[in-house]
């Protein structure tokens, strides 16, 4: 279909108001797209934190961890896994407008608590348990206890 097709009425607009109108139109279109964030970091379902792997940079309060640290990953919008730096997890969390729910964690039965980050490895599934939040915040990851008090922070991998 040509020019011809058009109703006569766009075509006897002036060409700047028709590309006014056209870029308003598509301007509105995209703010009704919902982000993938809320205000204050709050991520609206697990689907915006598929994909990246974050590793602990803090935990419980301690900054300095034992390598290999924990880390975790949403390996899709109600699907985590990751490592508590000895023994492997996998289990759902679900995340809804920042509040997080976790479900029971599959983990591997591996004895940590002769190696150095063995205690670190409980104190991370210890946060775990007690996390009722996630926040993105300045490129970090934060978990948070019901009383908003940051229980584990982490970084992109």
């Amino acid at each position: 279909m040509g020019a011809s097709a058009l109703p006569s009425a766009c075509m006897a607009l002036p060409f700047y108001v028709r590309v006014w109108v056209s870029s308003l139109l598509a301007l509105l279109v995209s703010a009704c797209v919902q982000s993938p964030l809320q205000s204050g970091g709050l991520p609206t379902s697990g689907a915006a934190l598929v994909g990246e792997e974050w590793v602990a940079t803090q935990i419980a309060g301690i900054s300095t961890l034992v390598a290999p640290a924990p880390r975790l990953r949403w390996a899709s919008a109600e699907q985590i896994t990751g490592s508590g730096g000895c023994n492997a997890f996998a289990g759902r969390a679900v995340v809804n407008q920042g509040a997080l729910q976790l479900g029971r964690l599959a983990a591997t039965g591996r004895l940590c608590m002769a190696l150095p980050q063995g205690g670190q490895e409980d104190r991370f599934f210890s946060v775990l348990e007690s996390a009722r939040t996630v926040r993105l915040v300045a490129g970090h990851l934060l978990l948070e206890d019901a009383a908003g008090q940051v229980l584990a922070r982490f970084t992109k991998r």
